[in-house]
């Protein structure tokens, strides 16, 4: 089905889409093809676990955490401005949200201009680790010999091992959004994310859209959704989405969250990705 001809459906017929929580693009077709795609379960449940683990997570101290290193590697990444640093603007309202301290969010900034970080570096580490799921590992670093040590040391304890995962994810943009103060149902959003260059989309279903774009647009589709379409951007990130992934048991997925959990309190490392279905 065409773009004009999705457009051109009845309600009902659009509302049987969307309902499905999902519409996805597939540039590769001519004319361009709307169809209802399961993304790949990997990266679908890790969304939702990463997703409720940040929504429940009580332990403030590692919330917070998390949350500094997303602000420090924005700011460092695009400058300290939030007019024109849109994921600095869209990491600290999540530390908002969190109730993170005025003087938290500000320290992180200050620190992303700090000497300590002046000759950092973003570096991304691969590996696997239990039960045979790959590790994408996003680390902000200046000595990659104490990071890789400190990781190698992670992976020995887990039975795993630092290897070349990388071609089983692609690297795209991630973006949350709301209506803010328009009045768009899901159906208008999920059009208006098309319009603005998404690939992907899928609805969160706590009033928060996920866009998955191009990487390269990333900014580009961001700043369509907010200034064009007025919608609120609640996040926006790389991030890397499994092409192939590993189906484990849910004793296997807490075993591996827990694992990357540990990984992620280093203080080098950024953020994990991982391939888990």
């Amino acid at each position: 089905m065409s773009i004009f001809a999705y457009k051109r459906l009845s309600a009902m017929q659009k509302f049987a889409f969307v309902s499905l929580g999902r519409i996805s693009v597939n540039s590769d077709l001519t004319p361009l093809h709307f169809y209802v795609q399961k993304r790949n379960s990997g990266h679908s449940r890790w969304s939702k676990i990463r997703h409720s683990k940040g929504a429940a997570d009580v332990r403030k101290g590692q919330l917070f955490a998390s949350i500094s290193k997303d602000i420090l590697t924005a700011a460092r990444e695009g400058g300290p401005d939030v007019h024109f640093n849109l994921r600095l603007a869209a990491a600290i309202k999540q530390a908002r949200h969190a109730d993170m301290p005025k003087e938290n969010i500000e320290r992180a900034i200050k620190r992303a201009s700090s000497k300590e970080y002046s000759n950092a570096e973003h570096v991304v580490y691969e590996g696997l680790g239990p039960h045979g799921v790959a590790l994408m590992i996003e680390c902000l670093t200046d000595n990659k010999n104490r990071t890789v040590k400190a990781l190698r040391n992670k992976f020995n304890r887990m039975d795993g091992s630092m290897a070349p995962v990388g071609y089983m994810f692609d690297k795209k943009g991630r973006i949350w959004f709301t209506q803010g103060a328009t009045s768009d149902a899901l159906e208008a959003m999920f059009e208006k994310a098309i319009d603005a260059g998404a690939e992907d989309m899928s609805d969160l279903a706590d009033g928060k859209v996920e866009v998955i774009c191009d990487f390269s647009q990333l900014q580009a589709v961001t700043r369509a959704l907010s200034e064009q379409c007025g919608y609120v951007i609640e996040r926006m990130e790389g991030t890397y989405i499994p092409n192939q992934s590993v189906d484990i048991s849910d004793e296997h997925a807490h075993e591996l969250v827990a694992v990357i959990e540990d990984i992620e309190e280093l203080d080098d490392v950024i953020k994990v990705h991982c391939n888990m279905s």
